[in-house]
């Protein structure tokens, strides 16, 4: 079965503190790994949360505020005076080029690898990555200035090999490969069905991120049903007025969005520097979704175990 991850790298919002860095999050699946936003000091956590930087093959920018791309230039630098060969994609709204063009050009920074900066402008749902088994979707989020969400979908459940029956068995890897493909093995036993290795398939896991954004039920039209959503708590309820005059969203807010859409769980973040302690934000969540968890930097989260409900 494929590995789905997510690891937390900054989990707060403009200013850092409380031990809390700028917008940045990771997902791993299979041979795809891809960088959500990229604040201050990215590239600086990416190795301590257990993220190689050279595996990172799609940047995801969800808007041009500062706490989610000023780690960018330096990341891209980096790559350079590292040696970086392998081709890089990044996607954003409209001025992501320019801002990225506009720092190669005045600072006379070299890139050494293939660059393409893709920028997209969703009215709806917009499909702008295809792998073997999973896809990316971009759509438009509610914020001060344009800013994208994106979803990620598994396309198919993935085969769950029985790792009892296969001891028991003693198949070996040529044998294990044919189950996988669904034959008849040959074995001391006689011919056996790969059904006998083969257990109850998953449903696939899907995981949306919802960056800065006001409480906007137009978005439960693309995140319905998603197993993990991520959505912005930067303030809490009594803050409602000032959540909506900077285009965000409150702790309860996200709680209901999530409610409404259906979701396994909720993960909170992009806390505002004036919570020391964000445990009242979970709690608030927590009054309209049952399932919600916070976003812990360093940590690396299952999201198959989260779509189950469980923690980690």
């Amino acid at each position: 079965m494929d590995e789905f991850t997510l690891t937390i790298i900054g989990s707060g919002s403009a200013l850092p503190m409380h031990g809390r860095h700028p917008s940045a999050q990771v997902i791993q699946y299979d041979d795809l790994c891809c960088l959500i936003d990229c604040g201050e000091g990215t590239q600086e956590r990416l190795r301590p949360a257990g993220v190689r930087p050279f595996q990172i093959d799609i940047i995801l920018i969800s808007h041009l505020h500062g706490d989610h791309i000023f780690g960018l230039p330096g990341l891209l630098s980096s790559y350079t005076h590292l040696g970086r060969t392998e081709p890089l994609s990044i996607f954003g709204p409209v001025g992501l080029k320019g801002f990225l063009e506009s720092i190669i050009g005045y600072t006379e920074m070299t890139v050494s690898f293939p660059l393409s900066i893709i920028e997209e402008s969703p009215v709806g749902l917009n499909r702008i990555v295809v792998r073997e088994n999973i896809e990316i979707w971009t759509f438009p989020l509610y914020h001060r200035i344009a800013c994208n969400g994106y979803v990620f979908r598994e396309l198919s459940s993935n085969i769950r090999l029985n790792k009892d029956r296969l001891h028991e068995y003693g198949l070996t890897p040529v044998q294990i490969k044919a189950v996988k493909r669904g034959e008849e093995i040959e074995h001391s036993r006689g011919r056996i069905p790969s059904s006998v290795f083969i257990l109850q398939p998953l449903p696939p896991v899907s995981y949306a991120y919802c960056s800065d954004t006001r409480f906007d039920q137009c978005l439960l039209t693309v995140i319905q049903g998603v197993s993990v959503l991520y959505h912005e708590t930067t303030f809490m309820n009594e803050l409602e007025e000032m959540a909506d005059h900077t285009g965000h969203s409150t702790a309860g807010q996200a709680g209901m969005m999530a409610a409404e859409a259906g979701v396994s769980c909720l993960i909170t973040g992009h806390y505002s520097s004036r919570y020391k302690d964000v445990q009242p934000l979970i709690e608030e969540a927590g009054v309209n979704f049952r399932h919600v968890i916070e976003s812990e930097e360093g940590k690396k989260y299952n999201l198959r175990n989260l779509a189950k409900g469980l923690t980690h």
